[in-house]
């Protein structure tokens, strides 16, 4: 199918333009009829199939990271993620090249509506309030969904690659280079593709986590022009390009009517560079401990949010803990009281009972300031006796002063600094041993168990796990310290046992 040099310039008379036309319609069906199905599967595999022989393969695929190394969140990262992404990518591909009969602008033309075609599906995967979350009410929209986002987001720009340079060969051979780019239809072309180009380098994991506010803003801002250079571009294109808009519009209609206004309250630890914020919600119930809010400061950014997880929830005002890295953050530091506009209700697992319906126990791992969204869910586990194990790596003591009394539900692991995150392989030769006793001291409320290096997190796992009935892992940390629950977690799923695993991630 694929053979270039057997693809020619074909002048093709009416009937066969129209016959051509058809076949490039029914790719694009071909591609809403293939998501269609697909989305099917992942709900009758959800709720009916994830279980025995089919779970471990699964769990074989989805955790075997390729070629050892660390993940980045967002990236293709494990085989089973790898089997899925470029299958899909194979199959659209085929679809594009099948019955072209070798004709270089219908190949063309095919990679340019596979693309328009997966471009509804993307911003539904991408919507805060997407109708999705009706049948995949467990998954959030920070979660898989959004990871399955990036990855479309991608696919797309690959297809748009491919057909432009395409479409530019085919202008060089036909000397119209100087002619046709100059023309309305293909410079808004152009311009869509130099604004996917942008969209796609900013939403890199690397520059997204460097430059988050840059991210945010070209999100924000080129997303909205986008559709409407690819509306001019070609008039086939429409019939995907107009449900987008729609879904784009009423998406921020409805984040911007449930965006509440009030005035935050400020305070800094400057030992351990940690930001204690306080908002108050005098009009609606609070979100639950443990979910995650976008805050914006309009004084110090217009369109930028930012991510924050709820630490305590109550008394109509919620309480969130953030370390000082960031740009909004450090302006922060110089200001006790700010207005500001905060939308919620992200967050698949704040805290509540039916999550741990059922569950025999549950062992909970956190790794620096992933402890906001642990100690909630240590707190709620025992005050309604559940059988919980916390284990919480910290880099110094200092990281733990904003938790208060709750450090006493903690097995707590001082690291001294070292190494790539808190918490990740036990036993690493070379790592500061710290005064131990004295650092408890530093704290009003000693933890009951107060140990120097990293934790042990497969030896940790082993006891939690290693007897019968149903076991809830939950984590939040660094990179490679998840690396490392996920092999250890692994192991155990692999021999049958019934655990299940939930790894903490908030971010776009």
């Amino acid at each position: 199918m694929l053979r270039p040099l057997l693809y020619s310039y074909k002048d093709l008379n009416e009937s066969q333009k129209e016959v051509r036309r058809k076949s490039l319609d029914f790719i694009g069906y071909s591609v809403l009829f293939s998501q269609l199905t697909a989305l099917v599967y992942v709900y009758v595999y959800a709720n009916f199939l994830g279980r025995g022989v089919v779970r471990r393969l699964e769990w074989r695929l989805r955790y075997r990271i390729l070629g050892g190394k660390t993940p980045i969140r967002g990236r293709v990262q494990s085989v089973g993620a790898a089997v899925v992404y470029w299958s899909w990518m194979g199959l659209i591909v085929w679809l594009c090249a099948k019955d072209v009969d070798y004709d270089y602008l219908h190949l063309t033309k095919a990679f340019g509506m596979a693309a328009a075609a997966s471009l509804p599906l993307d911003v539904l995967l991408g919507m805060k309030y997407s109708p999705l979350k009706l049948v995949f009410p467990d998954h959030s929209y920070e979660g898989p969904v959004n990871v399955v986002h990036q990855w479309l987001g991608n696919q797309i720009y690959l297809l748009l690659t491919v057909h432009v340079c395409l479409y530019l060969k085919f202008f060089w051979d036909t000397s119209r280079m100087k002619t046709r780019l100059l023309e309305i239809d293909v410079l808004c072309g152009v311009c869509a593709f130099g604004i996917m180009t942008i969209l796609v380098t900013s939403a890199h994991p690397l520059v997204r986590k460097s430059f988050y506010s840059v991210f945010y803003n070209l999100h924000i801002i080129l997303s909205a022009l986008l559709p409407p250079l690819l509306y001019c571009h070609v008039s086939h294109s429409r019939p995907y390009v107009i449900p987008t808009v729609g879904m784009l519009i009423v998406d921020r209609v409805l984040r911007v009517m449930f965006t509440m206004s009030t005035a935050a309250t400020i305070s800094l630890d400057p030992q351990s560079s940690i930001l204690d914020i306080s908002v108050p919600f005098p009009h609606k119930p609070p979100p639950p401990s443990g979910s995650h809010i976008l805050l914006n400061v309009p004084s110090l950014s217009l369109w930028t949010k930012n991510p924050f997880t709820v630490v305590e929830s109550g008394n109509g005002h919620v309480r969130m803990v953030a370390r000082v890295q960031g740009n909004l953050t450090r302006k922060l530091t110089r200001v006790t009281k700010v207005p500001v506009n905060i939308e919620s209700g992200y967050g698949g697992h704040g805290v509540n009972k039916e999550l741990v319906d059922g569950v025999d126990r549950v062992l909970l791992l956190a790794g620096g300031i992933g402890g906001t969204f642990t100690l909630p869910w240590a707190q709620f586990l025992k005050a309604n006796g559940v059988d919980a194990r916390f284990l919480w790596a910290v880099q110094k003591v200092g990281d733990l002063q904003w938790a208060g009394d709750g450090v006493a539900l903690a097995e707590v692991y001082i690291t001294g600094g070292h190494g790539n995150g808190e918490g990740g392989r036990g036993g690493e030769e070379g790592m500061e041993l710290l005064d131990v006793s004295s650092s408890r001291n530093a704290l009003s409320v000693p933890p009951l168990s107060f140990s120097s290096g990293r934790p042990d997190i497969r030896r940790a796992v082993r006891e939690v796990v290693g007897r019968d009935g149903k076991v809830l892992v939950m984590m939040c940390g660094p990179d490679l310290m998840a690396e490392d629950v996920k092999n250890a977690v692994r192991s155990h799923v692999l021999t049958g046992r019934n655990v299940t695993l939930h790894m903490e991630a908030f971010g776009h």
